[in-house]
């Protein structure tokens, strides 16, 4: 798409494919489906995946698709998807995710009769539109101890605290976080706060985020009066390993980040202890499985993980933020 410069765009629509062309084009569909009325536009970001050539968005005239040429992670490829756009307000949206209601305008109605609130996120269900957890406090032992349960709960169809969450968050509510999948942001309040982190190469980035959208004294809500489908999983099922690796070494550098150098530590003699009980578990029953011919994929992959996680404890690095800066003007323009 060629844009008019002179044209104000509202709305901005970031979707970050990575090996999910599919789904990509799904995602594209229900947005058009249910497009905005007010200006907008889609950033595609091809996360060095080239599933999906340029003919295949003609039916979506406003979207413009950049290339990365390899996987720069989530942070980072979503920060090249905001640079390259225009509008006063942003949506970062999963490509593994439905609209299913027209949830960008009511969400921008929203936003725009609370100029206090700086970053929305809508209700989150699932493929048969069961609701899924997306909000949450800031992560703690004990915060993410109880997250770790329900969502625990939530995978085995627990369908009572199912409905007890729901209801629980039924209402427009200020929380600390609201999750990734599908999350409005002011243009002005990134400007405060810079970009995502790009330390995070997958998770935590969005509790980072909305954690520092509440230290410039912006709010940010959980908005259930809309609700949008998150399949879960796009990119992780194909790089399960990787996805699964990322996530601890994230809750490192998350713990590091906000409680210090004893937070850091702590963590990583919690995953220590974690990991070498899995490790000393199933590298046993690996090697059994192995003897009588049975499946070994799940033990295999425990203790392949576990062995990843008690390395990285002793290797990973503590680095400064990586908070890139969003300039003024219409657009960075920037390339990877």
């Amino acid at each position: 798409m060629d844009r008019n410069p002179s044209q104000k765009i509202k709305l901005s629509v970031v979707i970050v494919n990575c090996d999910t062309a599919e789904m990509t084009l799904g995602c594209l569909r229900s947005v058009y489906q249910y497009k905005p009325a007010c200006s907008f536009e889609v950033i595609l970001v091809n996360n060095g995946s080239n599933g999906i050539a340029p003919e295949e968005l003609e039916d979506f005239p406003q979207t413009r698709m950049i290339k990365t040429g390899k996987n720069l992670g989530f942070s980072k490829a979503n920060n090249l998807g905001i640079y390259n756009s225009y509008g006063d307000f942003l949506v970062l949206l999963n490509s593994d995710t439905k609209l299913i209601d027209y949830s960008f305008d009511k969400m921008i109605a929203y936003m725009e009769q609370n100029e206090h609130v700086g970053a929305l996120g809508p209700r989150e269900v699932d493929g048969e539109r069961r609701y899924r957890l997306s909000c949450g406090r800031f992560p703690t032992f004990f915060s993410e101890l109880a997250r770790k349960i329900w969502h625990y709960r939530l995978s085995v169809n627990d369908y009572s605290f199912r409905d007890y969450l729901d209801s629980k968050h039924a209402m427009v509510k200020d929380v600390d976080w609201v999750s990734g999948y599908c999350l409005m942001l002011r243009r002005s309040v990134l400007l405060e706060t810079g970009l995502l982190d790009e330390n995070f190469f997958l998770y935590f980035e969005d509790i980072d985020l909305c954690t520092r959208f509440w230290e410039k004294k912006w709010e940010v809500h959980y908005f259930p009066e809309t609700s949008v489908i998150h399949y879960g999983g796009g990119s992780a099922r194909r790089n399960l390993m990787l996805a699964m690796t990322e996530y601890r070494r994230s809750e490192i550098y998350f713990a590091k980040k906000y409680y210090g150098a004893l937070g850091g530590i702590g963590i990583r003699i919690f995953l220590f202890l974690k990991y070498i009980t899995y490790f000393l578990t199933w590298t046993p029953v690996l090697i059994f499985q192995k003897i009588i011919g049975k499946d070994t994929n799940r033990a295999y992959t425990i203790a392949l993980l576990s062995k990843k996680v008690i390395q990285m404890v002793f290797t990973i690095s503590h680095p400064e933020p990586v908070e890139p800066a969003l300039n003024k003007n219409a657009a960075n323009r920037s390339s990877p």
